[in-house]
């Protein structure tokens, strides 16, 4: 091999490497995006692994105040008995949850992917809608399970079913009321953003980050 033929040996890898470097460099933000989305992807499955022990706690709590009352059904028994089927919904939801976000893969095709999006959506929906909402009418018996669990005390004890109903209805009725009334509204007239955030207050700070995460993905794998 000649002096010259070595030279142009070397500005060809040279060249390729340069070549490479500035592939690697145009590949870069794909990557970025990809990482930041695995991040999303792995904070959301913790959220809801937390939200399965929160709600195994709860209906412990639940369980123990009406295991507790057998002998003695009364408002007390019926918080427990409330407090536990609200934790079950929550474990039930959470594992939901869990399934589909840990099935989101960032390498995976685009239909897949946006097919567990679609349903972990509906989920934490669900979630949201159900377990948020319905602290408008929980919160008596979540505070009379909590009293009864810390300092044995039966805050009830004193309150008629009828004013424990009426409480506990009315304060349900006039907060999804509102919260509906309100989503509703928006839809109407043409506020769909403000429908949109309130979705999206349903659903989680971090379920619109995994959201947003993978519409970066998937842009640069359409680009």
């Amino acid at each position: 091999m000649t002096k010259g033929q070595a030279m142009d040996l070397d500005e060809l890898k040279a060249a390729m490497a340069r070549l490479g470097d500035r592939e690697a460099g145009l590949a870069f933000p794909g990557q970025a995006a990809a990482r930041m989305a695995r991040r999303s992807i792995i904070t959301l499955v913790h959220w809801q692994i937390a939200q399965t022990v929160a709600g195994i706690l709860v209906t412990l709590a639940g369980g123990t105040i009406w295991g507790s009352l057998l002998a003695q059904p009364g408002l007390l028994f019926a918080s427990g008995v409330l407090v536990n089927l609200y934790g079950a919904a929550m474990i039930a939801l959470a594992v939901a949850g869990l399934a589909h976000a840990r099935g989101i893969d960032t390498t995976a095709p685009i239909v897949e992917t946006e097919g567990h999006m679609a349903r972990l959506q509906r989920i934490r929906l669900l979630s949201g809608w159900v377990l948020g909402a319905s602290w408008w009418v929980l919160w008596l018996p979540f505070l009379a399970v909590a009293v009864r669990l810390l300092w044995g005390a039966d805050i009830l004890a004193p309150i008629g079913v009828s004013a424990w109903l009426v409480t506990t209805l009315a304060s349900g009725v006039v907060g999804l009321a509102g919260m509906w009334g309100l989503r509703r509204w928006a839809i109407r007239n043409g506020r769909a953003r403000l429908a949109a955030r309130l979705d999206d207050v349903m659903t989680g700070r971090t379920f619109r980050e995994v959201r947003q995460r993978l519409d970066e993905v998937a842009s640069f794998k359409a680009g």
